[in-house]
């Protein structure tokens, strides 16, 4: 189902500036970071388990229908797409990790960058092309579904500055917004058969999962109170509507 035009722009044009936003908003992102990080991971969360992955059962047959899908357990077939979107951005995270501080401005560095940019351009492309094939065109769903994924980028970006710096700024959130007009514009022409759409909507879930484990919830810095807070009150919106 596709969401009207109009709406689709709307939505793209305020999941991009949640990034621009979170640049305007870094003096006051990084007073209260570790707060709005727990917050941002408690509303990603609940959005997940409450609203994205009972959704995957309405993607199941589109999954079950492929051509593909008729050498796999129909049951768990769609997981395995969530699976791999989690284990993907496992290993974009792992992938930072061992390139070291002291390695910044090498080559390998360099490459490591553009990497990991190049994964979350993609994932954010897809959010936004999810925002406009949504089995949902209501404006409450798209509402909800905006501010998730808007508050999640909003942390995404803050945490993208502290660990890529400069080179960030200077290119990684263009390419991010840039991603972003591709995915709905790809969504409006309906570019992606409804089945890669299914596996497309699954991968995010992983991805999701991940960013708000490890990048929005650090162990030893999070505030779980802030965590619960967020989860269990956005967790009360989507049962209620």
């Amino acid at each position: 189902m596709t969401t009207p035009v109009s709406v689709s722009v709307a939505g793209t044009v305020l999941l991009m500036g949640s990034l621009l936003l979170s640049q305007r908003c870094r003096g006051l992102r990084q007073t209260i970071k570790w707060q709005w990080q727990a917050l941002s991971a408690g509303v990603a969360v609940s959005y997940v388990f409450v609203s994205v992955i009972p959704d995957l059962e309405e993607h199941r047959p589109t999954i079950t229908a492929s051509a593909a899908g008729s050498i796999l357990d129909s049951e768990k077939r769609v997981y395995l797409f969530a699976l791999a979107g989690f284990v993907a951005f496992v290993g974009l995270r792992r992938l930072r990790v061992r390139v070291s501080a002291d390695t910044r401005g090498s080559p390998r560095s360099k490459v490591t960058f553009w990497i990991e940019i190049t994964g979350y351009s993609l994932y954010a492309l897809v959010i936004s092309y999810l925002l406009v094939r949504r089995e949902s065109s209501t404006l409450v769903s798209m509402g909800l579904f905006v501010f998730a994924m808007g508050l999640h980028l909003f942390m995404v970006d803050g945490q993208l500055v502290q660990q890529l710096g400069s080179s960030y700024d200077r290119w990684g959130r263009t390419l991010l917004m840039l991603g972003m007009v591709l995915g709905c514009g790809l969504g409006l022409v309906d570019f992606l058969s409804a089945s890669f759409t299914s596996r497309l909507f699954a991968f995010v879930l992983g991805g999701a999962v991940v960013l708000a484990a490890h990048e929005e919830l650090p162990a030893d810095e999070g505030r779980f109170g802030w965590f619960l807070g967020g989860a269990f009150c956005y967790a009360i919106v989507l049962m209620l509507v």
